[in-house]
Order: structure tokens, then C-alpha cells, then sequence
């Protein structure tokens, strides 16, 4: 089975590791505001790379207006 098909419960698919980088196209919080106010949420995943859970992105996501 190719990696691509495989999907995970959405459980573990939240609190899958991402880069600022893609929290910041989700959320709209830059690098530098996840290390500010969020800094409980970051993961240090070597010396210079730190991520975030999927889910704390999501949860961070700007309200779309009705």
C-alpha cells in the first residue's frame, strides 16, 4: 500500500507535528507570533526547528465572516 493512501484516525491526524511554516498558512499567526503568545504549543523538533500540532493550528484559525 502506497504511503499516500494510507489515512490516519482523525485523532492522530490532529495532533500530527507541522511547520510553522504550513500553521502559518492556517492559522495567519506568523513564526514570530507562535513564539510570543503560543509558546506552550510550540514542539522543538531539533535545535533550529520547531513545529506545531495540527490541532492547535486549527484551533487558532481566523472566523471566516457569515
Amino acid at each position: 500500500m502506497p504511503a499516500d493512501d494510507f489515512k490516519l484516525p482523525i485523532k492522530l491526524e490532529l495532533d500530527r507535528i507541522i511547520s510553522l511554516q504550513d500553521a502559518k498558512r492556517i492559522s495567519s499567526l506568523s513564526p514570530d507570533s507562535w513564539k510570543r503568545n503560543h509558546r506552550e504549543k510550540i514542539v522543538e523538533l531539533s535545535p533550529r526547528r520547531f513545529g506545531v500540532r495540527l490541532g492547535d493550528a486549527l484551533m487558532l484559525k481566523p472566523n471566516k465572516p457569515a
